[in-house]
């Protein structure tokens, strides 16, 4: 059973914060009752108002925990992080808690301050604010046994879990064997990596394509960061012209697919996208210049009305980080070394083959079961 309110405080600097005054008015304001905006006969509508003050009451919580341990901390240095209008509390949607985080923390998308990450709708409902300067994290859950169809409870009731720590890399990274076993009991409630990495990976500049393969993905791995290198590949080595299009293969499959699918628009729902999961026993017949392809990329060339295609290889980078003694941070140190080389995927990336389809053929012709294109690309080739 989780413990209410659970609040751990860690020592930590940084700027000033909210005035008390405004952060006081804001609780009375969003404890207040709904029943006007109940009234309506518009559920979606409903929904939005009441979900939207769930935010804001969670926005305003975070902001005392972290100025409670941060007294100088400042919220236009912050980043917020939530599986908002993914998660659904008593099957109600939750997309208008985003705009109760925006209109009290001032957060946006464009600026890769608010990161929404998909989750399951049986999910739990969570929010997270992160304090840039200090490191300092604040984790709320709203426990759905608290929520009511009509008006919101004190914030102290709303929430089943409330706890604060510092996660900066440099601070994990100095008490890797604190953390691990912090992580282990699951302080945020499963949800330590994908938070760990994503506030770490923003607050050190991350790029927009490896926003939206996160987000997709529900987490930042080194799987996710090798698809986004090789979609910036294909769109830098492989351009789709105007009236082209991609079609995409995963001969061996990984966190990658996420991103390639999200990057280049090329999805299985538009008959542009096909996986096949092979065995060791498959890879061990492939030809020898086939043991390290991992994804085939097709391109549609209007002039000829033809498909040609190129097999990529992907090779991990030396990271050079020290084992921590911990996936988190193991995985975190590999997160962070790859943003500075994300403008250079040709490190990675090899083109193994190219290729050309018969005209008139199309890939999804060798993407049905039973069918193995590693060894036609010999063939069309």
């Amino acid at each position: 059973m989780k413990k209410k309110n659970k609040i751990h405080i860690n020592q930590s600097t940084g700027p000033w914060c909210l005035p008390a005054l405004f952060t006081l008015f804001a609780l009375i304001f969003l404890t207040a009752p709904l029943s006007t905006a109940w009234s309506r006969t518009n559920n979606v509508g409903n929904d939005y108002v009441y979900w939207k003050k769930v935010g804001s009451q969670a926005a305003v919580q975070a902001n005392r925990m972290l100025h409670n341990q941060v007294p100088r901390y400042n919220s236009t240095n912050c980043l917020a992080l939530t599986n908002a209008g993914y998660a659904e509390v008593n099957n109600r949607a939750t997309m208008g808690a985003l705009d109760g985080l925006t209109n009290i923390l001032r957060v946006s998308r464009g600026n890769h301050s608010l990161v929404e990450l998909q989750s399951a709708p049986t999910a739990p409902l969570w929010f997270a604010v992160y304090d840039k300067i200090s490191g300092v994290l604040a984790y709320l859950e709203v426990d759905s046994s608290a929520v009511r169809e009509k008006s919101l409870i004190q914030s102290s009731m709303l929430f089943s879990t409330a706890v604060t720590e510092q996660i900066n890399a440099e601070h994990l990274y100095k008490n890797a064997a604190v953390y691990g076993e912090k992580f282990d009991n699951k302080i945020f409630n499963g949800n330590e990596f994908r938070i760990v990495t994503i506030a770490n990976a923003l607050s050190a500049g991350v790029s927009t394509a490896a926003v939206r393969a996160f987000e997709f993905h529900d987490h930042y791995c080194p799987g996710v960061t090798s698809g986004v290198l090789l979609a910036e590949y294909i769109k830098k080595y492989f351009p789709a012209n105007p009236g082209s299009k991609y079609f995409i293969q995963a001969v061996q499959p990984w966190c990658k697919e996420d991103a390639l699918m999200v990057l280049l628009n090329a999805t299985p729902g538009k008959k542009s996208y096909s996986v096949a999961y092979p065995s060791e026993e498959d890879i061990a017949a492939w030809p020898n210049w086939a043991k390290n392809v991992s994804t085939v990329a097709y391109r549609y060339d209007k002039e000829s009305e033809s498909w040609e295609g190129i097999a990529l290889g992907y090779t991990w980078g030396e990271t050079g980080c020290p084992d921590y003694g911990h996936s988190v941070m193991n995985k975190l140190c590999t997160d962070l070394w790859y943003l500075d080389q994300m403008d250079h995927p040709e490190q990675f990336v090899t083109i193994l083959k190219r290729f050309n389809l018969p005209r008139g053929a199309d890939p999804k012709e060798y993407a049905r079961p039973g069918v193995d294109p590693v060894f036609l690309m010999d063939y069309w080739d």
